[in-house]
């Protein structure tokens, strides 16, 4: 069983940290699942809470490399796209939850943050393993979902102007891919 556990963790490493792409079972496109999250703070939020607004979602472990590295462009990014209506969520994903609540302490996010209990929010989204980032419209639905490490914000930049860039839910329009 303690093998079984190891090299389930191991995995967890390795995928954790791949250079990017949609991920095996992540969620691309389509409404993005319904969750309730309990915050570091305490407080509940959930996917409800974010309607009408653009919502870069993001599953991140204390853990892992790729979190790690990426967590500076997510705050700088928030920075950046907060003022304009963009809001930020941290998921802590395949962490325990003190792991996660000294990650979100150490990196200082200025964003909303919670811990996943037993995965099940990532799950629902497909997600195998972080750092994976889900770009949401302010209808609800799924834009964009990148799995891998960020640390370019130019990157980050060209999927969040995407969200700002398209009409209102109800507008009319097309919207997004």
């Amino acid at each position: 069983m303690r093998v079984i556990a190891i090299l389930s963790v191991l995995c967890s490493l390795l995928l954790g940290c791949d250079t990017g792409g949609g991920g095996p079972g992540v969620l691309a496109t389509g409404r993005a699942p319904d969750f309730t999250l309990t915050l570091t703070t305490g407080e509940k939020v959930t996917k409800r809470d974010f309607a009408g607004r653009p919502l870069v979602l993001v599953f991140m472990a204390e853990w892992c490399p790729c979190s790690n590295e990426s967590a500076p462009v997510f705050k700088e990014a928030y920075e950046r796209y907060h003022p304009r209506g963009v809001e930020f969520l941290l998921i802590g994903f395949q962490d325990s939850r003190s792991k996660f609540r000294r990650f979100v302490e150490r990196e200082r996010f200025p964003f909303p943050a919670g811990y996943d209990e037993g995965d099940a929010i990532g799950a629902s989204y497909g997600v195998n393993a972080p750092p994976t980032t889900f770009f949401i419209g302010p209808d609800g639905a799924i834009r964009n979902a990148y799995y891998g490490k960020i640390d370019d914000i130019n990157v980050l930049v060209t999927w969040i102007e995407q969200l700002l860039d398209e009409p209102p839910a109800g507008a009319g329009g097309t919207g997004g891919a």
